[in-house]
């Protein structure tokens, strides 16, 4: 039930954040309005968020938007339930490109993990870490992860709202391969739901290391997100 009240994640909100809004008129009246992407993230002839005023036709406003903009193609999640309802309507073609995950909270555990403060020296690869795996988080809280001393891997987490923490891992390259990445984000997200929050966590590639990470440590699939485009 306490998904009703799930967040945009970070790399959404970045997407969201990089577009510019048009108003779509019918005669006088402003009946939506479609953000498009501005190319960094998404080809910029996406929509990346579209609003429909109370009481209108959500395909026939679509397809509006699509002739406004120039746009070919809309990015949305999966519990979008309007935008998704009129993408089928308007029988565009739905590819995944991403997905969104929370941590189950009876999860089992059985690696330890030990976590510290960056040291000195981490901080030095910290930034580039950062650009590379989470570039959409603004403010992250890092720890370094270890097993039987050996830091393994880093662990970045921020909040979202009042409720949710949205994770990231990144496992060292000499350490990949057994299975630290799934121990890391278990442990993690343990450490932040005893505190009272809870945790979710996205992938972009939905069929790589990274989702079998993730589920191995006791997530589970929210939903996708999608990119519908023209036929």
């Amino acid at each position: 039930m306490y998904l009703d009240q799930f967040p945009d994640l970070s790399r959404a909100r970045l997407v969201r954040a990089r577009s510019r809004g048009v108003a779509i008129r019918d005669g006088d009246r402003a009946v939506a309005v479609a953000f498009v992407a501005d190319g960094t993230l998404l080809p910029a002839e996406t929509l990346v968020r579209f609003d429909v005023t109370r009481g209108e036709d959500s395909s026939r406003r679509l397809a509006d938007a699509f002739a406004a903009t120039g746009a070919r193609a809309i990015w949305f999640y999966g519990g979008d339930a309007e935008t998704r309802r009129a993408a089928a309507l308007l029988e565009l073609n739905f590819r995944p490109v991403g997905a969104a995950f929370v941590h189950r909270m009876d999860a089992e555990r059985t690696a330890r993990i030990a976590f510290r403060p960056p040291s000195q020296r981490d901080r030095m690869t910290l930034g580039e870490l950062q650009r590379d795996h989470a570039p959409a988080f603004k403010a992250p809280v890092a720890e370094v992860g270890e097993v039987r001393g050996d830091a393994v891997g880093i662990v970045l987490s921020e909040p979202l709202d009042q409720t949710w923490t949205e994770l990231r891992v990144v496992v060292h390259p000499p350490h990949r391969g057994n299975g630290y990445g799934a121990a890391l984000l278990a442990a993690a997200a343990d450490r932040i739901e005893a505190t009272g929050r809870h945790v979710c966590a996205a992938v972009e590639n939905v069929d790589g290391r990274e989702r079998r990470a993730l589920e191995a440590a006791g997530f589970r699939l929210t939903d996708y997100y999608f990119v519908a485009s023209k036929r």
